[in-house]
């Protein structure tokens, strides 16, 4: 039994290591909008979302990690002030096809902190996000459409239970 375990530790070791050191990272920018969902949806506006990230992955594997800040803002329907949410979230991408032009599925979980113009109160939740896109790749960088569903797993008594769905382009150097 132990034979065999170490067996297949030394075979998974040798098909991971190699690939993990032809790893290859991107940066990576993007905004686009941001459609607020659920209560969200019910206090505010259509927003627009920036962010900034790393891509990293091996060519011969289907499955790569982005790494991100973003920053979501919406408009209140009531009037001038704004609600804003930063995040930073771990991502697992997974390209559903071969090649670099395949669509892929994108999911992780992160801190997500909202804040409200004009008030001074910043709450922070552990959240999930979970979606998909597509990439463009062109000579030198890739280009990608994706859109995800974002989830703050906090309560609504402080207000850091939101949903929103970033909509979103993005350029990969």
């Amino acid at each position: 039994m132990l034979k065999r375990c170490l067996r297949t530790g030394a075979l998974t070791l040798a098909l991971v290591v190699p690939a993990a050191l032809h790893a290859q990272a991107s940066l990576v920018i993007m905004g686009g909008l941001s459609a607020p969902v659920g209560n969200l949806g019910d206090l505010t506006d259509i927003g627009y979302n920036a962010g900034v990230g790393i891509n990293v992955g091996a060519p011969a594997l289907p499955i790569g990690l982005r790494f991100e800040g973003a920053y979501n803002s919406f408009g209140f329907k009531t009037g001038g002030r704004k609600l804003n949410i930063l995040s930073g979230t771990a991502n697992a991408i997974f390209s559903v096809g071969p090649g670099k032009d395949a669509p892929y599925l994108i999911g992780g979980l992160g801190l997500y902190n909202r804040s409200n113009d004009g008030y001074g109160s910043s709450k922070t939740a552990v959240g999930i996000n979970g979606g998909g896109g597509l990439r463009f790749p062109l000579t030198g960088f890739s280009t990608f459409v994706e859109a995800r569903y974002h989830l703050m797993l906090g309560n609504a008594s402080d207000a850091t239970n939101f949903q929103f769905i970033p909509i979103t382009f993005g350029i990969a150097f």
